[in-house]
């Protein structure tokens, strides 16, 4: 039903006499179309991104180098290179020993709070520079043995975990796949780049401000309790040694962040050659160079830290996902079908402030993104928030920060995001306590982020 009622939409769509430029008008059938098909995902969500391109062409809305050029945008190299470490993370138990090492500090065990903080801050550390989806898929095993088997309280807990992981991404601008599509369609608006170190400037103090909200929202609607039932793993356990994989993998992320930043630092610092430094060093090339040490280094097995039988098996379908929004996103603003429906929305909505914009887009995003997914959601939603922004002569910057934040805030259905779908998975949460719970997250995190996006709009 979805396929033939986006194939239905796509062909009415463009043969309706709408008011628009020939262009313009065959976009917003195929618009209409690849809409309904990441929303009902009557086809798997890459393969329509994939098919975003083609599309373009046959309708004869851009040429063949035009629309496949952004599945190879420098930015998205930046995630391929962030997948292959992440990836070796998996492989030697990286991302397990770091997870470990703080939730069986001293200061955690036996105290139940304590314990709910920890396994927070780890999950949005981790979620900082590796899937949130695997992040919780690490720390809810590890969770749930510190509960006994029937205790309910473990319900809070692991939701807790999910939001962590959810808004821990916030922080990096490789934490999660909304952030890097909102950085790249505002630095095709602004004409200045946007990279590691300006989202950290922003996204970090948002991601720590909405953790502690949700640890509260979590601590009052399902306390921790005042005892533990089974205490985390003693910290006095003899450490194991680290592997060579392990030190290599760390290598390898150390080199990472200490390209991403440091060029942009001593930049924005005026330190001579810190210019010529910033633009020879982008992300996707350090990116790229640091994965190199994965597969130069060998593991104390002999074999290559990370071998290419495992490297190819990254997520290659969200880098299509980015490849084919950008490609859609820059013909909405090149055929001007962005800027009809901004003032579309302008008219029917009565829109003339920035923060009305950025509280309609907010909350519009969060909801809308339960039932969608994130990445697809910032696709379609940031660069219609910025046209609009346009359009009542407001900055872009807040409104689409706020919509690429807010893309990764929703926390009422299993299906919103990995973390939500891991931990219903377990069987210890109830989805009416999921949806409850996840409603009143939602509400609380529209609120901040529409506060933080006025402060920068």
């Amino acid at each position: 039903m979805g396929l033939a009622l986006a194939v239905a939409v796509g062909v009415g769509l463009s043969l309706a006499p709408l008011p628009l430029e020939p262009k313009a008008h065959r976009l917003a059938g195929v618009f209409g179309a690849v809409v309904l098909l990441w929303v009902t995902e009557a086809l798997p969500i890459p393969v329509t991104a994939l098919l975003i391109a083609p599309l373009l062409v046959v309708t004869g809305v851009a040429g063949p180098k035009e629309a496949f050029a952004p599945y190879a945008d420098p930015l998205l190299f930046l995630f391929v290179g962030g997948f292959f470490i992440a990836a070796a993370m998996a492989r030697h138990g990286l991302d397990v020993r770091m997870a470990s090492r703080l939730v069986s500090a001293p200061w955690v065990a036996g105290r139940p709070a304590r314990v709910r903080v920890a396994f927070m801050v780890t999950a949005a550390l981790l979620s900082m520079w590796i899937s949130n989806t695997a992040t919780t898929a690490i720390l809810a095993p590890i969770l749930l043995g510190t509960f006994e088997r029937d205790d309910p309280r473990a319900t809070g807990s692991l939701l807790a975990v999910a939001y962590a992981a959810s808004l821990g991404g916030l922080g990096t601008i490789v934490g999660s796949p909304p952030n890097l599509i909102t950085a790249r369609f505002l630095q095709d608006v602004t004409g200045e780049p946007f990279g590691f170190v300006a989202w950290l400037s922003v996204g970090f103090p948002v991601a720590v401000g909405l953790l502690v909200l949700a640890y509260f929202v979590s601590a009052r609607l399902a306390p921790p309790g005042a005892t533990v039932s089974i205490a985390p793993p003693p910290s006095t356990a003899p450490a194991r040694a680290w592997s060579r994989g392990e030190k290599a993998t760390m290598t390898a992320f150390a080199l990472a962040v200490l390209g991403w930043s440091a060029p942009e630092l001593l930049a924005a610092a005026g330190v001579p050659g810190g210019e010529a430094l910033s633009r020879a060093l982008p992300g996707g090339v350090v990116a790229l160079f640091a994965s190199v040490v994965l597969f130069v280094a060998r593991d104390e097995r002999g074999d290559l830290v990370l071998p290419w039988r495992e490297a190819a098996g990254i997520d290659w379908g969200i880098i299509m996902l980015f490849g084919g929004g950008i490609s859609l996103g820059h013909q909405m603003f090149e055929t001007g079908l962005a800027e009809v429906i901004a003032r579309g929305v302008v008219g029917a909505t009565g829109l003339e402030s920035a923060l009305a914009l950025i509280a309609l887009l907010t909350v519009f995003t969060i909801f809308f993104t339960e039932v969608c997914s994130n990445t697809a959601s910032a696709n379609m939603i940031v660069p219609i928030a910025i046209a609009i922004s346009v359009e009542i002569g407001v900055s872009p910057m807040g409104p689409a920060l706020a919509v690429g934040l807010a893309a990764s805030c929703a926390f009422m259905l299993p299906i919103a995001t990995g973390p939500n779908a891991i931990v219903f998975g377990t069987g210890r949460v109830p989805q009416r306590t999921m949806m409850r719970h996840g409603l009143v997250m939602n509400l609380c995190c529209a609120a901040a982020l529409i506060a933080f996006a006025a402060l920068v709009s």
